[in-house]
């Protein structure tokens, strides 16, 4: 009898085990961004991507499973805010993002320590033209700026009075600063990088000095991070104690992917 009881409770305990453990639908963005997330559609690539990889790590240590949905960007947002998502990457801080999802903060800014990215925007113009960016503001701006739909930076230089074409991507930007029909192209500065050494663009320059460089998150919907704060408060925290080092660890395995990147989110 003892040992029936000591079978059925060993029994419940590993079934409460399995059924407590937590699985979390995660979103990104369907296009790539190199080295953070790789691959275009619906799926992770193989290898996905470094965010993926830190990802993956945290879960493991933390014990919860992870279904990544992927979708164009604005989608994502709203799937977060549908509560359709339990978290999504990477996005910058806007407060007007407050209302899609929860992003960790320190008083009533961002916590960059908690980040899981950092991204440069970058200008880029043709070799013979004398645009530039002197950290403030543009010089000799006659035209448009290209700047993928979406990104945080579009919003930004509106804000400055700068006349912004939105694309889809990073190849129709260039395609079109290459035919003269905008004057430069603000991009994330790895992800353009990549896409120009595939293409081996000679004829395209970048600017060194940075339009902006912002802090990158995995935030939360609003569901989960009322129902599940602790978890959500322990990925924050592993991701900024261990960052760093998991992105050294994992980055060795990009370095030959850097050629074959288009950067299309």
């Amino acid at each position: 009898m003892a040992l029936l009881v000591c079978l059925i409770v060993n029994g419940l305990s590993i079934f409460s085990s399995e059924a407590d453990q937590v699985k979390l639908r995660i979103g990104y963005n369907a296009n790539s961004s190199y080295p953070h997330f790789l691959g275009t559609g619906f799926k992770p690539a193989s290898p996905p991507g470094v965010s993926l990889d830190i990802l993956n790590q945290i879960a493991s240590e933390l014990n919860f499973e992870i279904e990544y949905i992927r979708r164009p960007g604005r989608r994502i947002l709203h799937e977060l805010k549908a509560n359709q998502l339990d978290a999504a990457f990477i996005f910058s801080y806007k407060a007007e993002r407050e209302e899609f999802g929860v992003f960790p903060m320190k008083g009533d800014k961002p916590d960059g320590e908690k980040r899981l990215a950092v991204l440069s925007y970058v200008l880029y113009k043709m070799a013979n033209s004398k645009l530039d960016w002197d950290g403030e503001q543009f010089i000799n701006l006659r035209g448009v700026i290209g700047a993928n739909s979406g990104y945080s930076i579009v919003k930004d230089l509106k804000e400055k009075g700068v006349k912004i074409e939105e694309a889809r991507s990073t190849k129709n930007n260039f395609t079109k600063l290459r035919s003269g029909r905008i004057e430069g192209v603000a991009d994330q500065g790895i992800v353009a990088d990549a896409y120009i050494h595939k293409n081996n663009f000679s004829d395209v320059v970048k600017v060194s000095q940075p339009i902006a460089t912002k802090d990158y998150f995995l935030i939360f919907s609003h569901q989960f991070s009322e129902k599940k704060t602790n978890l959500r408060d322990k990925i924050w925290n592993e991701i900024a104690e261990h960052r760093d080092d998991l992105s050294n660890q994992f980055m060795p395995r990009y370095l030959e992917e850097y050629q074959l990147q288009p950067g299309t989110n």
